[in-house]
């Protein structure tokens, strides 16, 4: 119940007030208390009527400050804190601290002198501010990895090609496939991506939806930079795959399959060519790109050349968001 003040207009401000409101009178004794300020802050109103305001609600290193604010406002008529919204943590009972929203006014409108405090819960409010500025903080450096990616890329696409036009067509493709690793991303609010559904992504990208290529594996989460490291290097392999390996011809096929164990993840790329096949005298822009992306993801690689073709094994740690 709200504290029966004696006066009948301010008890009505008490029961119908939608915040807490805390009656104080000048010697800084509570003199009324309603009841969204019990369920706040855990006393009731025979708990603290006839209380002094400094011995519960008030955090003990503001005390001070209350008592001389208050012989300052008695004693000059200026109050610093007055007639404005001010954020504060206040006590409740059980010792914890809430911060709240507080504004307060001098009134003699109810005849004695009176403070009258309207005081509201921000809790909520402050946990998502802390949320808020955390995301921000996580994506300024998510932002500010993936443009380091996108600046190598671009310098080793550079390096690598002849012509503007090579530049563009291998550039837009590789900054293509990270794009759709990274929209993954947006769709889980920047937590974690499938590592099932960032092959599915990248491989759909390079090459459609090619029968050829067979896929098996147990699902797991990957963070932002593994996501990255590995979109890249799924990127060069399916390229490599179309431009000289087992997908350049009609009768190759790939094995794609991995195992995680919730530490770990083993990949292995299998292509099996109709003909004969020899491998690279000298590592291309592309294997040095999937070198790369391998060191990227803190991981170890593997590439044995069968007579039928490539098979690639990597292994990274998971470090899932």
């Amino acid at each position: 119940m709200a504290s029966a003040t004696g006066n009948r207009a301010l008890d009505a401000v008490l029961a119908t007030a939608l915040d807490a409101v805390i009656v104080m009178d000048e010697d800084g004794i509570v003199t009324g208390w309603n009841d969204i300020a019990c369920r706040i802050f855990g006393w009731s109103a025979d708990d603290v009527i006839g209380m002094r305001m400094s011995d519960f609600i008030i955090p003990e290193r503001h005390r001070d400050a209350h008592e001389k604010g208050l012989a300052h406002y008695l004693a000059t008529g200026e109050g610093p804190v007055l007639d404005q919204h001010i954020e504060i943590d206040a006590m409740h009972r059980a010792g914890h601290e809430v911060p709240i929203e507080l504004s307060i006014t001098h009134t003699k409108e109810f005849g004695t002198p009176i403070f009258l405090g309207f005081l509201r819960d921000i809790t909520e409010r402050r946990l998502a501010d802390e949320r808020q500025k955390l995301l921000i903080g996580e994506l300024n450096h998510r932002i500010k990895n993936l443009l380091s990616v996108i600046s190598a890329v671009a310098s080793q696409t550079a390096r690598s090609s002849q012509t503007i036009e090579q530049f563009s067509h291998a550039f837009l493709g590789r900054i293509e496939s990270l794009g759709r690793a990274h929209s993954l991303f947006t769709d889980s609010n920047w937590q974690h991506a499938s590592l099932e559904e960032t092959v599915s992504t990248v491989l759909t990208s390079v090459i459609g939806e090619d029968k050829r290529v067979a896929i098996k594996g147990n699902d797991v989460l990957l963070d932002t930079m593994s996501t990255s490291a590995l979109a890249m290097v799924l990127h060069e392999l399916a390229t490599n795959a179309l431009k000289y390996g087992a997908l350049s011809g009609s009768d190759g096929r790939v094995d794609l399959g991995w195992l995680a164990d919730g530490a770990k993840v083993v990949l292995r790329w299998r292509e099996h060519c109709s003909m004969p096949v020899t491998p690279p005298e000298k590592k291309g822009f592309g294997t040095q790109m999937i070198d790369a992306s391998v060191r990227q993801l803190g991981g170890t690689a593997e590439a044995d050349w069968h007579p039928d073709g490539l098979e690639f094994r990597v292994q990274f740690p998971v470090n899932g968001d």
